[in-house]
C-alpha cells in the first residue's frame, strides 16, 4: 500500500503535474521548441548526465539517442535560461511540499513535535557572475550561498534559497516562521543569529537552540541605577553588562555552566538562557585562526570576540533541560552539514565550470530533486528515515539507479526492483551506532 501511495504522490508531480508546472514557470510557451518539459527533466534528473561537467555536444547526443530529439547545442544552450530555472525549482518546491509524512521519527525527539535545522553552504563562481552572486571581499568575487531548512524528524528538505555570498543568512530565516507548530524546535547556526528572529519564534509557542556569538552582551538591570534631576533612569545606568569571555574567567577547562540574562537590541531586551563551557587550549587557537583570517579578510572583530576564544556558548528559550542536554540536541545539526557533504562532494556542486549562471542554478535544483527523491523512497522502505543509516553513503550508493525514473514509476515491476535495489544498500551500509531511543 505504501509504495502505492509513494508512486502515485511522485508520479503526481513529474507527470501529470508536469505541464501545469512548466506552464506556471512559462518553461511551457507557443512555439517553445523541441525540448518538452518531460525531455528537460529527464535530462536533468535522470539520464545520468550532468548539466554543469557534461558538454553540450554530450547532452544533446543524449536527447538524440534516448528520447530521438535532434536539438543543436545552441538551441539547447538558449532554452536554458531563467524560465528553465524556475521550472526545475517549482518542481522541487511541489515535491518538498507534498513529502511523505511517517509515524516513526527518524531520530529522538525530546518531546519536540518538529525539529528544524538552518544552515548554508558557500560555493565560489566564476569571477564574471560577480554582479549576480556577489563575494564578500576580493579574494571570492562572486560567491553562490545555498541556504536549506530541513526537518530532521521526518527527514524532510523543506525549503532552498539560493542568495548571494554578501547576503547575510538572517533574511532566511523567516521562511521557519509558517512550518512551525506548537512545541518545534529550531537549531540555528551563527550566520542565523538574530534577536527579533528568537522572539519570533518564542511568540508562536516554539523553541531555538542557537551558538552565542562570542562578542554579544549580556545584560542584567542594575539595582543601583542613577537618575536624572527628572527622576528617570539615565540609559547608560540601566544595565550592568557582561561578556561571555568575562563569565568564563571564572570557569575551569571542560566545565560547563548556565546562566540567565537580557539580550536584546537598544530598549528591546528579552530574558534567555545561555550555556557556557569553557574548552581546552586547541579550540581556542583554531578560534583565534579564524579570527586572524577575517581581519586579513578586512572585516572588524570585537574585542569581545578575542576575548572569549576560549568560550563555547549557547543561547535558546528552553528551560527544561540540563546544560549538557541543551548541547547534546543542538549536535543534531551535523545531519544537515551531511546533506551539504552531498551536494558538494558526491554531486560535484563544489566543480562548477566557467558556465552561465542559469545552466549552475538548473543544475543545483535538479540535485535537490535527486536527493529528495532518494529520500522519499528511502523512508517508504524503513517506515522513517532510520538513524543507524548514514544517508550520504545512501545517496551517493544509490543515485545513479535514479537512471530513467519516470518510467521506473510507471511499472509496478522495475519500481519494485528499484526498491529492492535501495533496500539492498540500506541494508549494506548500517552504521554500528547503540540508539538513542
Amino acid at each position: 500500500m505504501k509504495n502505492r501511495q509513494l508512486k502515485r504522490l511522485l508520479l503526481n508531480t513529474l507527470e501529470n503535474n508536469l505541464e501545469d508546472i512548466a506552464k506556471y514557470s512559462k518553461f511551457k510557451v507557443r512555439n517553445s521548441g523541441k525540448l518538452s518539459p518531460e525531455s528537460f527533466l529527464w535530462l536533468n534528473c535522470f539520464s545520468n548526465l550532468n548539466l554543469c561537467t557534461s558538454t553540450l555536444e554530450e547532452l544533446c547526443a543524449s536527447l538524440s539517442f534516448h528520447k530521438d530529439i535532434n536539438i543543436s547545442p545552441q538551441a539547447l544552450d538558449q532554452r536554458i535560461k531563467g524560465s528553465s530555472v524556475e521550472f526545475i525549482k517549482n518542481i522541487f518546491l511541489h515535491l518538498c511540499k507534498n513529502q511523505i509524512q511517517n509515524s516513526i521519527k527518524a531520530f529522538k525527539s525530546w518531546g519536540f513535535s518538529k525539529i528544524f535545522l538552518m544552515d548554508s553552504t558557500e560555493i565560489k563562481l566564476p569571477e564574471k557572475l560577480k554582479k549576480v552572486y556577489g563575494g564578500t571581499n576580493k579574494c571570492n568575487p562572486s560567491v553562490l550561498k545555498i541556504n536549506l531548512l530541513m526537518e530532521l524528524l521526518n527527514y524532510s528538505i523543506e525549503n532552498t534559497v539560493l542568495a548571494e555570498g554578501k547576503r547575510n543568512e538572517q533574511n532566511f530565516s523567516e521562511y521557519v516562521y509558517k512550518k512551525l507548530d506548537i512545541d518545534s524546535l529550531v537549531l540555528k547556526d551563527l550566520g542565523y543569529f538574530k534577536f527579533s528572529d528568537f522572539d519570533e519564534i518564542e511568540s508562536r509557542n516554539s523553541f531555538f537552540i542557537s551558538r552565542l556569538k562570542s562578542g554579544t552582551r549580556l545584560f542584567t538591570l542594575n539595582p543601583n541605577p542613577k537618575y536624572s534631576q527628572k527622576g528617570n533612569i539615565l540609559k547608560n545606568t540601566k544595565y550592568l553588562v557582561t561578556s561571555a569571555g568575562e563569565l568564563g574567567k571564572d570557569l575551569r577547562k571542560g566545565e560547563t555552566k548556565e546562566y540567565e540574562f537580557l539580550i536584546g537590541s537598544h530598549d528591546v531586551k528579552s530574558p534567555f538562557r545561555i550555556v557556557l563551557t569553557k574548552m581546552d587550549e586547541k579550540f581556542s587557537v583554531n578560534k583565534l585562526k579564524r579570527i586572524e583570517e577575517s581581519e586579513r579578510r578586512g572585516e572588524c572583530c570585537s574585542t569581545l570576540a578575542r576575548n572569549s576564544m576560549e568560550i563555547s556558548g549557547y543561547i535558546t528559550n528552553l528551560w527544561s533541560f540540563e546544560p549538557l542536554e541543551i548541547i547534546e540536541i543542538y549536535r543534531l545539526r551535523w545531519q544537515i552539514e551531511l546533506l551539504f557533504k552531498i551536494f558538494k562532494s558526491d554531486f560535484k556542486l563544489d566543480k562548477l565550470r566557467n558556465l552561465s549562471i542559469e545552466r549552475i542554478e538548473t543544475h543545483i535544483y535538479a540535485t535537490l530533486i535527486r536527493v529528495i527523491l532518494l529520500l522519499e523512497i528511502t523512508k517508504e522502505i524503513k517506515d522513517g528515515y532510520p538513524e543507524e543509516v548514514s544517508i550520504r553513503r545512501v545517496i551517493k550508493s544509490s543515485s545513479e539507479i535514479l537512471t530513467d525514473f519516470i518510467n521506473t514509476l510507471k511499472d509496478e515491476e522495475k519500481f519494485l526492483r528499484l526498491s529492492l535495489k535501495i533496500e539492498g544498500i540500506l541494508n549494506s551500509k548500517l552504521k554500528k551506532v547503540p540508539s538513542k531511543n
